[in-house]
């Protein structure tokens, strides 16, 4: 899929209900690749499916970067839903990626004294 199809997908938000199924007025066949892409990401957190997650970040080609950065799920960004909705394994695997964007750096000193 076209990259800039996936920036488009900052402004998107889509609703995941906390019962993890789809709105009684819309089907799966009615929503779009990034509504589809996000939804199935937002469900992948919810449900604290950190290999699920991974796989399908992979199917729809989308990077943990612009995960973090741009997927919106319930109005939060995706890290702050997982935690939300406790999706520990989820938010370890996404933390050190935040950490990264945000700038926050760890420096452990690997040489010190005895």
């Amino acid at each position: 899929m076209n990259t800039m199809t996936l920036l488009r997908s900052a402004a998107l938000t889509i609703t995941v209900a906390t019962s993890l199924t789809m709105p009684a007025t819309a089907s799966k066949g009615d929503l779009s690749y990034i509504d589809q892409a996000v939804l199935s990401v937002c469900v992948e957190a919810a449900q604290d499916d950190a290999f699920g997650l991974v796989k399908t970040l992979k199917a729809y080609r989308i990077s943990k970067d612009n995960a973090v950065k741009k997927v919106v799920c319930n109005s939060q960004p995706l890290v702050d839903f997982a935690r939300t909705e406790q999706a520990h394994k989820v938010v370890k695997l996404l933390t050190p990626v935040e950490n990264r964007i945000n700038g926050n750096v760890t420096i452990k000193d690997v040489d010190a004294p005895l």
